[in-house]
């Protein structure tokens, strides 16, 4: 799991934060479609950066590039890697954090990653309860 402080990524000016949320999120420059879609975003609403942030975090290109982000938004201690037993309860944290913030189209591009959660975790218990009936 990476683990990325919020108020690091939320700095800069309009340009500087999508490109550093790019490169520090997605492992990669911004695209022209892409940079546009969120500069056009923060010209909409300039308080939406938090939101811009957890939405591109969730994005399944960013699990794909450097698996699951925890994104850390006060100046809590980084979080030690989470132990499997605990990790649903850690999930329903996050997601009850962040929920409030989005927008449809934010918990739209939750869906897919959610089932995936969700389905390597029945996966996961499976695997359990096979090893311990």
């Amino acid at each position: 799991m990476r683990v990325l402080k919020g108020q690091d990524l939320m700095q800069g000016s309009d340009h500087e934060f999508i490109v550093n949320l790019y490169r520090r999120i997605l492992l990669r420059g911004p695209d022209e479609g892409g940079y546009r879609h969120y500069r056009d975003k923060i010209e909409a609403d300039p308080t939406c950066r938090r939101r811009l942030i957890e939405e591109i975090a969730g994005s399944t290109e960013a699990r794909r590039q450097g698996g699951a982000i925890h994104i850390i938004w006060d100046n809590a201690e980084m979080p030690a890697a989470t132990p499997p037993a605990t990790a649903p309860e850690a999930l329903i944290a996050a997601l009850r954090e962040s929920l409030g913030s989005l927008d449809a189209a934010g918990l739209a591009a939750l869906e897919a990653p959610l089932a995936e959660c969700l389905e390597a975790l029945r996966a996961a218990r499976r695997k359990a309860m096979e090893q311990d009936p």
